[in-house]
């Protein structure tokens, strides 16, 4: 199932999805097989073989406006891609990186625990998901 699909299978038939919320148009998704990551060398826009396998190592990539990787998902794990190398970093953090993906991060977490029921990762991070939104609900009031 492609991470941008608006169904959802229940095991039964599928059904249309409540996590409707898509990213910008002018960022892009990219979702390949995983591979070991390399360093990067700069957070200067990387050439377009540079791109595309940034992009083929992680099952979902998030560029920022300017086509430059901001945050990838693989393995049920987030990882910061504006640093010199990605590090790993939490739902919290994803979710506050950069506003306009908040939705498609939570898409993202909902759709892999979905497919990892049993992985104790997806115990993380339904904790994790349930903190930021909780901590960001309470920043609303």
């Amino acid at each position: 199932m492609s991470m941008v699909d608006n169904n959802m299978t229940t095991g039964h038939a599928p059904v249309a999805s409540l996590l409707t919320e898509r990213p910008p148009d002018e960022h892009l998704i990219s979702e390949f097989p995983r591979q070991a990551l390399p360093p990067r060398a700069n957070t200067s826009r990387p050439s377009s073989a540079a791109h595309a396998s940034i992009h083929q190592q992680y099952e979902v990539v998030y560029d920022d406006a300017h086509g430059r990787p901001l945050l990838a998902f693989t393995d049920g794990q987030w990882w910061d891609m504006t640093s010199q190398s990605p590090r790993p970093v939490t739902v919290r953090f994803a979710l506050r990186r950069d506003p306009s993906w908040a939705g498609a991060v939570v898409q993202t977490v909902c759709l892999w625990m979905r497919s990892h029921p049993h992985d104790e990762r997806s115990f993380d991070l339904a904790t994790e998901l349930a903190l930021a939104v909780g901590e960001l609900a309470r920043q609303q009031d």
